[in-house]
């Protein structure tokens, strides 16, 4: 009887998993893939006693800088104590078609042979490129890859009702948005006859977004509906097929007469507009051209039948991820949020000038902020830690778009660079940087993953980590990797060292006034 009970029990489910296993493997790949791919046909494996396993994606973290100065140090310094990835440069020490100080198209080259040195397994990874120079990172990693998916998700329904289709109209037809610019609020280059300017669509915002001064010709008050080509988040595989996209535009359009023909957003804006042009164009009733432009202006002609313009080009209208500073300040704040239980502000400033329409409101600080920030924060030595974490996270001041109540995740110093050095000091780990750059180095080499639970159904690692191999003071406050010389380790001590009197002078200073308080007390008691 006790061998017949063990036989059901034990022997007769895994004999049956072995079953359905090797049935697997005699399934077609490409229909086992197209079963996967499915999300309304998937397997049961509970049917089988298994649970399928998580995978694991990785993020990217790329910086097209071609040598070290204090901007660029903002940004190291910003990512890695946000616990980014380590960086990785790309165009380091890039001469001819590869040096930036002669061509801002060396970015993009050096972006395409990145991409095309990563293998097919790597293609639904995600990869976050910005500018190298003028850079701010507010809030960790973790929070970044969340945003992501919330920003798709909502941007491919929003995309479905522009073009008055379904959800899954639009899928059918491989309209996606899965690519995230910045925002800007100016079309670059200008000209009302080029379709950069006149195809692309109005922003999500709404016609009425920076209050009744919308609209009335002001730089600030436009609606912020172009690209700006320094951030972007998305897919490999859709970066790489953007990338070669815009090279091909390149080689059929470059015009060594044209004052702007350096210019990666001027090429890139380009490709963008021919895909919202061709989605217009394909969803009108008749065929008819969309409307829009002056008279004389230029449509944006395919290049052969077989030209594919779908490319999955967006843009982070709200500023969920990116944050462009020209044409936005009077609308940022830095702001705590030390109200209520539910870490919430007040907002009694009538940025849009509403006048006796406007209402104070109030702004909640999100879970995924909250939790991402004192995870940080709990990482740093007790010596450091003034306060516990949820007093400390009261009175941390975050910087808030009041336009759309986001605290936005990267600062990018678009326009006038006046402000650059006050916004690193306004930093909520400008007091910590130096603990912080330390604990984030041990979490890199320790293997640490960046989320703690699965997003989109996957675990994400850091494409990138510090080496344990290295001698520890070229290491111990980060540093990045570059594809010179196949690959090479730059550190800190090349990259940041110089400029440490102004990196750490937060955490320094914090603690000298730390340590004259502790002095006095004991000269009192």
């Amino acid at each position: 009887m006790a061998s017949a009970i063990f036989l059901r029990r034990v022997l007769l489910p895994t004999v049956c998993a072995i079953l359905v296993a090797s049935m697997l493997l005699l399934l077609p790949s490409s229909s086992f893939r197209s079963t996967l791919a499915n999300k309304g046909s998937r397997l049961d494996w509970s049917l089988i006693g298994l649970r399928p396993a998580i995978r694991t994606s990785r993020l990217h973290y790329l910086v097209p800088a071609s040598q070290p100065n204090l901007q660029l140090c903002y940004n190291l310094v910003s990512s890695i104590v946000n616990q980014y990835p380590v960086p990785m440069l790309l165009g380091w020490n890039g001469t001819g078609e590869f040096d930036a100080a002669q061509t801002h198209l060396a970015k993009l080259r050096a972006m395409k042979r990145y991409l095309h040195s990563l293998p097919p397994l790597e293609d639904d990874d995600l990869a976050v490129i910005v500018d190298g120079y003028d850079i701010i990172h507010q809030l960790p990693a973790e929070v970044i890859i969340e945003r992501y998916f919330e920003v798709a998700d909502r941007a491919n329904c929003q995309l479905a009702e522009r073009l008055n289709i379904s959800l899954a109209d639009a899928r059918e037809r491989n309209f996606r948005q899965t690519l995230f610019w910045g925002p800007d609020k100016i079309c670059f280059p200008f000209d009302p006859r080029a379709p950069r300017c006149w195809a692309v669509p109005p922003s999500t915002l709404g016609s009425n977004a920076f209050g009744p001064k919308t609209g009335n010709g002001e730089f600030e008050y436009n609606d912020p509906r172009w690209l700006n080509s320094g951030t972007v988040i998305g897919p490999v595989d859709d970066l790489r097929r953007l990338i070669d996209e815009t090279m091909d535009e390149i080689s059929a359009t470059y015009d060594p007469h044209y004052d702007l023909r350096e210019s990666d957003q001027y090429y890139v804006s380009n490709v963008w507009a021919r895909q919202e042009y061709w989605r217009s164009k394909r969803t009108r009733g008749g065929g008819g051209d969309p409307p829009g432009g002056p008279e004389d202006r230029v449509l944006p002609e395919k290049r052969s039948e077989l030209h594919e313009t779908e490319l999955h080009v967006a843009i982070d209208y709200e500023s969920y991820i990116f944050q462009t500073k020209a044409g936005y300040e009077p609308f940022l704040r830095q702001l705590a949020f030390g109200e209520g239980d539910g870490n919430k502000t007040t907002i009694s400033d009538d940025v849009l000038h509403l006048g006796d329409q406007f209402k104070p409101y109030t702004i909640p600080m999100p879970d995924h902020v909250r939790l991402a920030l004192t995870r940080l924060y709990s990482q740093l030595p007790d010596v450091r830690r003034q306060t516990g974490a949820r007093e400390w996270i009261r009175n941390v001041k975050l910087g808030v778009n009041l336009v759309t109540r986001h605290i936005y995740a990267i600062w990018h110093c678009t326009g006038l660079k006046d402000s650059f050095d006050e916004q690193y000091r306004l930093q909520w780990w400008y007091p910590y940087t130096m603990s912080l750059l330390m604990a984030a180095v041990k979490s890199s080499q320790a293997g640490q993953f960046i989320t703690s639970e699965p997003i989109d159904g996957r675990k994400w690692a850091p494409k990138t980590k510090f080496p344990v191999n290295n001698p520890s003071e070229t290491v111990v406050y980060g540093g990045a990797w570059s594809d010179a010389d196949e690959g090479k380790f730059v550190s800190w001590n090349e990259l940041c060292a110089a400029h440490e009197e102004v990196l750490f002078r937060g955490e320094r200073e914090s603690v000298m006034v730390k340590s004259q308080l502790r002095r006095r007390r004991q000269q009192t008691s």
